[in-house]
């Protein structure tokens, strides 16, 4: 139900409008069918009633009443005329009769001599002469006539069965149809329903940082506009405020540590000095170019890094690295190079792993962004990379990068990892490297 409440708008529009064209469609096919339909039904009543008057000529003529209005040359016409209207009323759709209009046309040709036989027959009988005329020259005429009746019918009553199977395919369309829209619309209503509990949700949170005076923390207030942004399916302006406000507090962060020396340089006469605590020092290009021994030699490009020595476990540090090149890697398109660039800030750095052409979604986003959020969906790549982070102690976000059109570029990962007190740097920044001789003097040359 997530991965559906997720679904972009457009996307459910989309579906939406194709179910209701799917039922307009399939209603417009049934009605022109049942137009079709109907004609044929015309057809088979107007073929019915043309052969009743046939019917009407033979039965006199064999019981030779000669008086009989049915043996006059006009009623006969009016029985011509009456096929002859039918088969202009099956040209339009002649190609639907398929055979039945080729019988037709064979069944007006058989009329056509069996009216003239009937004349030719009965014109003596008027006057008396050619009483004894035999008759079964007309009797095998209108067998043959009749057959060619029977066969046009059978042939509309097939054409018929075939129109009303199209018909019920129609109706199984509009139905499948009418669920998809429906179905659609309900989506939306879910979804709009979710966003506006979403809106509340956050809008308490709000509330609850004004109360308990913590709404100029900037971590908070960070999260909390990126969740409100995400919600109302903005993913690129929550991406612009992110890298704006996140550079805004790098640089207000960046000043802090200068105040407090000054401080200490102050006080330097007044208080001894104590001996600094052990702490981890771990070297960005060592962690680099281990991983680049395990990695492949096309995954990775470096060249940009400047060394700097870090407040983290080495082997901490690796798997992060390492996790966070595992989960661009299963992301690449097209074998483009993960890009690892750093920014040294006076008690931390900034290490980022670009990916060109690939995006994260509004669902990972929230997920790094919200420690609660769900994992359902989640690559497990993702999942190991937060855990991995959580552990180390290291600050992190991944984001969209976009260019100044507002186009979403690739996806980038910032590690934000404290450097080693300033009091506990050595003088000069040796670089321990391993790995093999050619790996040692592309280092040295960079």
């Amino acid at each position: 139900m997530k991965k559906l409440l997720s679904l972009s708008a457009s996307k459910i529009y989309m579906v939406c409008g194709l179910g209701l064209l799917m039922t307009l469609g399939a209603f417009w096919h049934h009605q022109t069918n049942q137009t079709q339909l109907d004609r044929m039904n015309v057809l088979n009543q107007g073929v019915g009633t043309c052969f009743n008057r046939i019917s009407q000529t033979f039965t006199a003529m064999m019981i030779k009443d000669i008086q009989s209005p049915y043996l006059n040359r006009e009623f006969m016409a009016l029985s011509d005329e009456c096929l002859n209207e039918t088969i202009k009323g099956i040209n339009p759709f002649r190609k639907n009769v398929g055979k039945g209009y080729e019988t037709l046309n064979q069944l007006i040709s058989e009329v056509h001599w069996f009216h003239e036989k009937v004349l030719k027959i009965h014109s003596p009988m008027l006057a008396g002469q050619m009483m004894d005329t035999p008759l079964a020259p007309l009797s095998e005429r209108y067998g043959k006539m009749e057959n060619f009746k029977v066969n046009l019918v059978d042939e509309i009553d097939a054409t018929n069965a075939q129109i009303r199977e199209v018909q019920m395919n129609d109706e199984v369309l509009m139905g499948v149809g009418l669920i998809i829209f429906v179905l659609s619309l309900s989506l939306l209503s879910l979804q709009e329903f979710n966003r506006h509990q979403l809106q509340r949700e956050i809008e308490r949170e709000a509330l609850n940082l004004l109360k308990a005076g913590q709404a100029n923390v900037g971590a908070m207030v960070d999260r909390l506009v990126d969740r409100a942004l995400l919600t109302q399916n903005m993913p690129v302006t929550a991406q612009i405020f992110k890298d704006y406000h996140g550079d805004l507090l790098e640089r207000m962060t960046s000043k802090m540590p200068v105040a407090d020396a000054a401080v200490v340089e102050a006080q330097e006469e007044k208080v001894e000095e104590t001996p600094a605590l052990p702490t981890h020092k771990t070297s960005l290009k060592e962690v680099l170019v281990s991983i680049q021994n395990i990695q492949p030699k096309e995954l990775i490009h470096a060249t940009d890094v400047r060394d700097v020595q870090l407040a983290v476990p080495y082997e901490s540090f690796e798997q992060v690295m390492n996790a966070a090149i595992n989960q661009l890697s299963a992301r690449r398109l097209e074998d483009k190079k993960i890009m690892i660039s750093n920014q040294i800030h006076s008690d931390r750095t900034v290490i980022s792993l670009f990916l060109a052409g690939s995006i994260y979604t509004a669902s990972e986003l929230e997920f790094v962004s919200n420690p609660g959020a769900a994992v359902d969906g989640i690559d497990m790549n993702m999942i190991i990379l937060k855990e991995m982070v959580n552990e180390s102690g290291a600050n992190w976000h991944v984001e969209n990068k976009t260019d100044r059109n507002g186009n979403i570029v690739g996806m980038n990962i910032r590690l934000i990892v404290n450097r080693i007190p300033a009091n506990q740097r050595s003088n000069k920044l040796v670089s321990v490297f391993k790995g093999k001789k050619k790996d040692l003097t592309r280092e040295l040359m960079n």
